[in-house]
């Protein structure tokens, strides 16, 4: 308190309440290669599903590091995801001018760029540079799919508007019942029908057509058949229906019918935003549509995946609300699957310009043409080492991201090295990691399965760290999504088993065991070692065994680090233990710099770590511990030097991994305290 000059009543606060803060402990961290989702970001998954919806499904070329990450998650711990980069992985991209027919022969304008995540597209819309239409990758490109990926080539994004007679024109919805004249004649059971010959075409409207939409013979009013497919035929184009049942009979060339688009119910009708309006102007407000047109995200083909109405064309337009409903605003926030690009809309501009007109002249909405947009050009690739070290190095601060596990996945042993590197360096996690596959999976002969996963330790691997955890190979599981067996290596399930231990327990409990060891989801293992021997030659080179037991399961059998000389941070317990501890201790230590250094400070630093000490012990973690932090330790030299030290000894539980059971038979006459004692 600053010192008074004249008389008055000052009233201050002191905080005593400081306490040991608790720490995660379930939070895991893994790099990999994904379909979808943003590359290089740290992105927080809680379950399986989010896993699914933010990176997509696993396929032939990642499942193993996916299903391992979808393993930790079903043991009730949360995943902190970085997809890896690949070297000229690509956004795709939908160009050319809306107005153009894209039926039409011609490749687009341009096919996409590289947009690794949102901050970067933040980044890139600020300056306008790139892929928005000024140079570079992806110039012209009116949208883009959100991720990169060949998956974005599903992708097909509509842009329509309504207008008040109800009409419906624009990309990809076509006009209520556009007509067309058969150009031959389509017979009973036919399941194709030239619409055109050469250049003679019915309607121009007619060629664009797709897949999904709509046809109507005027012969036949009771039935809409529906395009499932388009051929070239002869010169003109050719329509493939769903004829269940036939036509009925012969239909003659030169019989008229409608087409229209199913997308069309999807697009309400046209308004004009309320400040446009105050100024005079109309029509900026239009749809757009995300379209699966492969049904790559949903599974069938030409699903709505969202839905955009009453958007505006102009910069400053805004909704009922207040908020802005600027096209542009609106995609870029809400959407999950793209990108607003480039001009994507001509002649936008501000509402606030008096009198400004949007309405068609803003589109070129044509019944002639059917306009849509398909993203095309996405790639993705595998990701190398290096790749996917980039992705862990995102793991590499404590300070700005809070893990205690970091998954290996199917990492070869360059990799695993570099992961257990990263948590050494951390100190604040560990490290799964398991033999690759080739050491132990189609590996006939089990002697020859524990030399390779013996030697994966010793020397490809080679690595000796608390920090550090090694199972002893992978199972085959199902995965639902390809319907089929899969090879997965296990850290995934080791991860899971200590974030489980610590739902029911606590860090410092052992993982293993009959109790707490079961692992989920086995067919079978690669290598199962029942023979005790085995065991033995895995367990004495930090191994630790995966056994399926007949009747009882699959169960870690081991709690070994990678820490060879003895000690007690050979065991996981232990280490987890002394990691919950310094964690949560530096983190209330920190509040403790710049203060005084007097005996004040120090019995209050004191007083805050004995409660936190004490319920461990009471929660079986220690048996006994003693802080050390007065002048003993902090001596004129350590203070004068502006030091704070702190000693902290704890005597940590081990957990039982030997257990001898002694029977001895006796005479009847016997008395058992004469030869046991007691």
């Amino acid at each position: 308190m600053a010192f008074r000059v004249s008389p008055g009543v000052s009233v201050t606060e002191k905080d005593f309440t400081n306490v040991i803060p608790a720490v995660s402990t379930t939070k895991a961290g893994y790099a990999g290669p994904f379909n979808w989702g943003p590359i290089d970001k740290r992105v927080l998954v809680a379950s399986e599903n989010e896993l699914v919806s933010l990176f997509n499904e696993p396929d032939d070329s990642n499942y193993a590091g996916w299903l391992c990450a979808a393993n930790f998650l079903g043991y009730g711990g949360s995943l902190t995801v970085a997809r890896a980069t690949v070297s000229g992985a690509l956004n795709s991209g939908a160009a050319r001018t809306i107005g153009d027919n894209l039926n039409s022969a011609g490749a687009q304008a341009g096919t996409g760029g590289l947009i690794e995540n949102s901050d970067v597209h933040s980044s890139g819309q600020a300056t306008n540079t790139g892929y928005y239409g000024v140079g570079g990758t992806g110039a012209g490109v009116k949208f883009f799919a959100k991720y990169a990926g060949s998956l974005g080539n599903s992708l097909r994004i509509a842009v329509a508007q309504r207008g008040p007679t109800g009409a419906t024109k624009g990309v990809g919805v076509g006009v209520n019942g556009v007509g067309f004249t058969l150009a031959v004649a389509a017979t009973s059971g036919t399941t194709q029908v030239q619409v055109g010959t050469g250049s003679a075409l019915p309607v121009a409207g007619a060629t664009s057509a797709i897949i999904g939409d709509l046809i109507r013979f005027n012969s036949l009013k009771t039935k809409n058949y529906t395009i499932t497919g388009m051929t070239a035929n002869v010169s003109g184009k050719g329509w493939l229906f769903d004829f269940t049942p036939a036509l009925g009979s012969t239909q003659a060339a030169g019989i008229s019918g409608q087409w229209e688009s199913p997308y069309k119910s999807y697009i309400e009708r046209a308004r004009t935003s309320t400040n446009v309006d105050f100024y005079g102007g109309t029509g900026d407000q239009f749809s757009i549509l995300v379209i699966d047109q492969n049904g790559k995200f949903s599974g069938v083909t030409g699903t709505i995946l969202e839905t955009f109405n009453h958007v505006s064309k102009a910069i400053d337009g805004r909704d009922g609300d207040g908020n802005s409903n600027y096209y542009v605003t609106v995609v870029n926030n809400k959407s999950k699957y793209i990108w607003v690009g480039g001009a994507t809309i001509d002649n936008i501009g501000a509402g606030s310009a008096p009198g400004i007109t949007f309405g068609d002249t803003a589109v070129t909405f044509s019944n002639a043409t059917r306009q849509y947009l398909d993203c095309t050009g996405g790639s993705y690739g595998t990701p190398s080492d290096a790749n996917k070290l980039s992705g862990y190095n995102l793991f590499g601060d404590p300070d700005t991201v809070d893990i205690s596990l970091l998954l290996g996945a199917d990492a070869s042993a360059s990799l695993a090295g570099d992961i257990i590197d990263i948590a050494d360096a951390r100190k604040d996690c560990v490290a799964f990691v398991s033999p690759e596959s080739g050491d132990v999976v189609d590996v006939i002969s089990r002697s020859e399965q524990i030399d390779n996963v013996v030697d994966y330790r010793d020397n490809q691997l080679n690595k000796v760290s608390s920090y550090a955890f090694l199972d002893s190979g992978w199972k085959y599981m199902y995965d639902r999504y390809s319907d089929k067996l899969r090879w997965v290596p296990l850290n995934g399930d080791m991860a899971g088993l200590c974030a489980r231990t610590d739902n029911v327990n606590d860090p410092w409990f052992s993982p293993a065991g009959f109790n707490r060891g079961q692992i989920r989801g086995v067919v079978k293992l690669a290598l199962n070692p029942t023979e005790e021997a085995y065991r033995d030659e895995l367990y004495t080179n930090e191994i630790n065994p995966v056994v399926s037991f007949p009747g009882e399961g699959t169960v870690l059998f081991g709690d070994k680090t990678l820490q060879s000389k003895g000690s007690a941070f050979d065991r996981i317990n232990v280490r987890r233990l002394f990691i919950v501890m310094e964690k949560a201790i530096s983190t209330a230590a920190k509040f403790q710099l710049f203060e005084q250094n007097d005996s004040f400070t120090r019995a209050q630093f004191k007083n805050m770590i004995e409660p936190f000490l004490r319920d461990i012990q009471g929660r079986r973690g220690i048996t006994d511990f003693k802080v050390v932090c007065d002048d003993t330790n902090n001596t004129s030299s350590v203070i004068d030097s502006n030091k704070f030290v702190a000693d902290i000894f704890v005597k940590p539980t081990r957990s039982i991994n030997f257990i001898q059971l002694n029977f001895a038979a006796t005479r009847s006459g016997v008395d058992f305290s004469e030869i046991a004692g007691g």
